[in-house]
């Protein structure tokens, strides 16, 4: 269950974008949706020319330059410390195949994520001495490596950080250290990418904007999508250079990685769903040097085995973490008191740790919440999460990082180490930052615009692909299809997804529901629903026809948002915290029950949406709270099994001989007392 929310739109705003500039009416309301309002930005948003600001403007950047020219001109031996993440290995590529080609004395280095950890260490820095390096640039990497960095000082190693991580309160003290993150920076765009910031090293460097991103803009591109920075400002002329440049690639690698994946056309969302999982896997499983032999071979032959390498990496990874999706979902399932926590933070040993972010990504959408998953092997446990919009993971771990040995992050991602006699204490802390929010952010679904089916042509899809490429910062549009009758529901792909033939008026619309089989779908033919929708274009046989995906579906005109701040008070409640207003309302009645339960009975389904389920019973005064209590007091009391996810409620009534005594429940008791003595 999500919230629906829609953009606002200015309708004036739409007329005079129309008027002013000759633009289709659909453009300019997506333009005025998405504020991008005056001449300049307009012509900028829909420019071929892809100009990024001056890289001198980035604070530091000029001692980095004059740093890495002398070390060039005196052939000093020089080291692009990477790290083992698709962002990491592109910038690492980047870097490298540039200082070469000025004919630097360079080398890389990208630490092994199992033996070593993300980010510089002292065992890597002794390792580079003995080899004879005298300066290191980071990508990607550095911020944090304050120790580190003093070390190699210690022994002669100038260090130039150029990193795109929240910085900590303390830089480090390198020769330079480029991150638009820092307090001081006043440049105009920050939220590059690590394979960004290499991209602008390398034009301050070269002096040369236009044969930088010629060169490089493919693999800066795909570090950019990989690492869901938002797709806006200069990282947007980055992707869409990228984009061109890898459809016309003469990089063997990337030549190679695309037949592999089975790609037909590349866009944002096959590189960040096909080439970049691919690329990662080689970190996680494999050796990152895999990839990056990948994009550095002229050899065809090379090129296409490493290619082939990544793919099988990739499918062994996919396996590896739908097991651990598995275990972590059995997990919470045996332990639901888990699910009340505001911040799910599930470990234990066995996880592979380079597929944990993944996994936190799962679970994050399951349950609608920030996760976090700890792999335990060793004494220094390694830990990833995700995060829901409006919730920023990582100021929440920097609030408990007495606890932790090393982290960093982004709002919607985070990664660090913690001892593992340290995870309950870090459970209990960061759901007590959590906890002290009134609310907690609500998963959503932002919609562009509501449409009416009938006004819908191929014409407006055409339009939508001028707004290209699509990512984080600047999403696919997401359009609302509401008071749509469900007329028909039709299996799939042996029943794996479900084509929905809907109706409203005179329209008349299949919308494709994908990974979704019949027995998991909660609504039935008849019911009037709204639907949340990304619009395309099918080509077969010279023809177009619209497709639509949907991405949300709820009960025309339900308020999701009341309800799941009602679940939040449950979960509050069931975590031992009392909810605001706790009173008689919260307590459910006898007719409540037997509304519930004869539904129930009446109406077996494999599984249910709180929705549905709340519409159905024909009782208007049951809301979200008292359905879950109802439904945790049914299951004591043997009347039925139960279990639930942020989206559906999984019911199965039992046999029950005779009369079932509310009283009987310690849940129904308690709640009564606990209301009481409120």
């Amino acid at each position: 269950m999500k919230k629906w929310t829609v953009s606002e739109l200015d309708k004036n705003k739409v007329r005079e974008l129309t008027k002013n500039y000759g633009l289709p009416v659909f453009t300019s309301m997506l333009l005025a949706i998405r504020n991008i309002t005056k001449r300049e930005e307009i012509e900028k948003f829909f420019s071929a020319q892809n100009e990024l600001s001056d890289p001198f403007l980035i604070k530091d950047m000029d001692k980095a330059v004059k740093r890495i020219k002398k070390a060039v001109v005196s052939y000093e031996k020089i080291c692009v410390y990477g790290d083992y993440d698709c962002d990491g290995v592109t910038s690492t590529a980047i870097l490298y195949s540039y200082l070469e080609s000025v004919f630097a004395n360079v080398m890389y280095y990208i630490p092994d994520r199992n033996a070593e950890g993300y980010g510089m260490n002292k065992g890597a820095v002794d390792k580079l001495h003995s080899e004879g390096v005298g300066l290191i640039i980071t990508v990607d990497n550095g911020i944090s490596a304050i120790d580190e960095i003093n070390y190699a000082s210690t022994l002669g190693i100038d260090v130039v950080v150029t990193d795109h991580h929240k910085p900590q309160d303390i830089l480090p003290k390198a020769v330079a250290v480029v991150n638009p993150h820092r307090t001081d920076d006043d440049s105009p765009f920050e939220d590059f990418s690590g394979a960004g910031i290499a991209l602008k090293l390398a034009i301050a460097l070269e002096g040369d904007s236009f044969s930088i991103m010629e060169n490089y803009a493919d693999l800066a591109a795909i570090g950019t999508v990989a690492d869901l920075v938002p797709i806006n400002g200069e990282n947007r002329d980055i992707v869409k250079a990228g984009i061109f440049h890898i459809e016309n690639t003469e990089r063997p690698g990337i030549t190679g990685l695309i037949e592999e994946a089975g790609i037909s056309k590349v866009n944002a969302g096959t590189i960040g769903f096909r080439l970049a999982p691919r690329i990662n896997a080689s970190g996680r499983l494999g050796t990152p040097y895999d990839a990056l032999t990948m994009f550095l071979t002229e050899d065809d032959e090379t090129a296409e085995q490493k290619a082939a390498l990544l793919g099988k990496l990739n499918a062994e990874r996919q396996s590896i973490e739908a097991n651990i999706y598995q275990q972590i979902i059995t997990q919470l399932e045996e332990n639901p008191r888990l699910t009340y926590d505001r911040v799910l933070v599930v470990s234990s040993k066995g996880w592979n740790a380079g597929v944990i972010g993944i996994v936190s990504s799962k679970v994050t959408e399951k349950y609608g919440k920030p996760s976090i998953i700890i792999s335990e092997d060793g004494e220094v446990c390694k830990a990833s999460g995700r995060s829901v919009s409006g919730f920023s993971l990582v100021d929440a771990v920097f609030a408990c990082s007495e606890y932790l040995e090393k982290f960093g992050g982004h709002p919607m991602a985070v990664g660090f180490s913690i001892k593992q006699e340290n995870i309950d204490t870090f459970r209990k802390a960061i759901n007590d930052y959590a906890n002290a929010l009134d609310k907690m952010p609500l998963a959503a679904v932002k919609l562009d615009c509501n449409l009416n089916p009938d006004t819908i042509v191929t014409d407006m899809v055409h339009q939508l692909q001028n707004f290209e490429p699509f990512g984080y910062g600047n999403p696919k549009p997401v359009f609302g299809l509401n008071g749509m009758k469900l007329d028909k529901i039709v299996p799939l792909s042996g029943g794996k997804h479900l084509k929905l033939a809907v109706s409203r008026g005179n329209a008349r619309l299949n919308l494709l529901k994908f990974s979704t089989a019949p027995d998991e779908f909660p609504y039935l033919e008849g019911d009037t629903l709204d639907f949340a929708v990304n619009i395309d274009i099918n080509v077969y046989q010279g023809r177009e026809s619209l497709s639509f995906t949907v991405k949300d579906i709820k009960l025309s005109g339900f308020d999701t948002e009341g309800t799941m701040y009602k679940i939040q008070d449950y979960e509050k409640y069931k975590s031992g915290v009392t909810p605001s207003g706790f009173n008689d309302d919260f307590y459910p009645s006898r007719n409540e029950f037997a509304a519930v339960y004869l539904y129930l009975k009446k109406n077996p389904r494999p599984m249910y949406s709180p929705d549905s389920l709340l519409t159905r019973t024909g009782c208007p005064s049951i809301d979200a709270f008292k359905l879950l209590m109802i439904l945790d007091i049914m299951k004591e009391l043997y009347l039925i099994d139960y279990g639930r996810d942020a989206d559906c409620l999984t019911i199965n009534i039992r046999d029950v001989n005779g009369k079932v005594d509310l009283n009987a429940s310690q849940i129904y008791r308690k709640l009564k007392e606990d209301i009481k003595n409120a």
